[in-house]
């Protein structure tokens, strides 16, 4: 008799089991179907849709014939299942309700358009009007469009933001002794893109700086990482051998040797002394200051032996 009871009690609670899983199911399977039910009560529309009817029209049909789980299921398999809900209610709302979908769309395109603007970057509205309808939001298409970003962009003059940073790279190149485009050309683009979200472009100077600095004694490198610049560093030397070689500043290389002379490992040469070291330079000879300076001291050898008044 108790095997009996016993047995009774385990059929009972495996069908109990067995009733809660089947429960589980048909909730799961309602709340599938009254979701899907939901979403084609609202895409009615969408059934004669270029874009999305043929396949819509095959879910809907299922669901009308009762088949609401397998419905559900092969709803999510279509294209427009897979669209996020913003998307889903976006897409609809032009179809049923154009004029309220034409003001959404336009107050997006105005704030995104605010944004790519600072970075000189022009999207057309038929573009921005697919990223709006398949729900890409504003951060991924501003990464998208700064992956774009290049310095090498033909026939297109760099602008906004990146431009400025890519004229300030530029000359702080320069005044080192670079060619940005030659020296640093496989790097640029990926400079700017970083800047272009966020990164300040005083850290892609640093970088140019550290290069310059390969070489040099100690004291140059060590105003290099203050942020001067060769240019400002050689400066005094260089206006100074730009008169005696009756030269523009500009002409003298950064890389010149007697410019690059003044510098020593151990300490910084005076202008006096710099000056000799140009005037010994085969550049001087062939200057105005230099044939002067050679008549001069001619006219003073002469006097000394009394050859002039």
């Amino acid at each position: 008799m108790a095997e009996v009871d016993e047995l009774t009690k385990k059929t009972g609670m495996q069908a109990a089991d067995v009733a809660a899983t089947q429960m589980r199911a048909d909730e799961a399977a309602a709340k599938a179907a009254g979701t899907l039910k939901e979403k084609l009560g609202l895409i009615e529309v969408l059934l004669n849709d270029k874009t999305y009817g043929a396949e819509l029209k095959r879910i809907f049909d299922l669901w009308k014939s009762g088949q609401t789980v397998k419905a559900a299921e092969e709803f999510t398999k279509t294209k427009f299942g897979q669209l996020d809900t913003d998307a889903q209610e976006r897409y609809i709302l032009s179809l049923e309700k154009a004029e309220v979908y034409k003001e959404k769309l336009k107050s997006w395109k105005i704030s995104i358009k605010k944004e790519l603007a600072g970075l000189d970057i022009v999207i057309d509205d038929a573009k921005l009007e697919d990223y709006y309808l398949r729900g890409i939001d504003a951060e991924t298409i501003i990464d998208e469009a700064i992956s774009g970003i290049s310095a090498k962009g033909k026939g297109k003059v760099l602008g906004g933001a990146p431009g400025n940073a890519l004229d300030t790279l530029r000359s702080t190149a320069r005044a080192n002794g670079f060619n940005l485009d030659k020296d640093f050309g496989n790097q640029v683009d990926d400079w700017l893109q970083r800047i272009a979200r966020g990164e300040d472009v005083d850290k892609f100077n640093r970088l140019i700086r550290s290069q310059a600095k390969l070489g040099l004694p100690e004291k140059v490198g060590t105003l290099l990482d203050e942020g001067l610049d060769l240019a400002n560093i050689y400066a005094p030397y260089r206006n100074t051998m730009s008169k005696l070689l009756e030269v523009t500043p500009d002409s003298i290389s950064l890389d010149d040797p007697i410019l690059r002379s003044a510098y020593g490992q151990d300490k910084e040469m005076s202008i006096y002394d710099f000056q000799r070291a140009v005037r010994k330079d085969p550049r001087w000879q062939y200057t105005d200051n230099a044939r002067e300076e050679v008549s001069t001291a001619a006219l003073g050898i002469l006097r000394d032996f009394g050859f002039q008044g």
